[in-house]
């Protein structure tokens, strides 16, 4: 047999593995429930791809799980918008890669920091004197949890 002589094998695949799924994948949200939510998305990119270090400030270079994390809350928020009036949040980035996300509505203040490196976000909501009515922190999964803090918050 002539080594260029083709031989009949049989090629045996192996199935191919499950590839997982992104949680912030699944959710899906039509930008007209909040019509705040692409300039926001923008900026927020922005911060990632150009934030920098800055002598004497900081480092307000903010990381993509970070960002990634800031994007699962504003898909939460963007759903509430469709049931209730949220009005745009204010993106704050603070040295050491962190981004704070701020909701006034007006003398009360709904806000949550989240940390680079942290699986959860941190809130605080005050009520019109200033006063602290709820603060605390919620793991990025409990997303019916953050919309009930997002409603409670616009109910008072």
């Amino acid at each position: 047999m002539s080594p260029y002589t083709a031989t009949a094998t049989a090629a045996r695949l192996a199935p191919a593995p499950e590839l997982a799924r992104s949680s912030q994948l699944e959710r899906v949200v039509r930008f007209e429930s909040a019509r705040w939510l692409p300039s926001l998305l923008s900026d927020l990119r922005s911060l990632e791809t150009s934030g920098r270090n800055i002598a004497g400030v900081g480092d307000l270079r903010v990381a993509q799980a970070t960002a990634d994390n800031v994007r699962r809350l504003l898909t939460v928020a963007a759903e509430t918008a469709l049931r209730e009036s949220l009005s745009e949040p204010v993106l704050s980035p603070f040295s050491g890669g962190g981004v704070a996300v701020t909701w006034t509505l007006g003398n009360r203040e709904l806000s949550f920091t989240v940390y680079p490196g942290h699986q959860d976000f941190v809130f605080a909501r005050t009520d019109d004197n200033d006063n602290t009515v709820e603060d605390g922190t919620l793991p990025l999964n409990q997303s019916n949890q953050l919309s009930n803090l997002i409603t409670a918050f616009l109910n008072r």
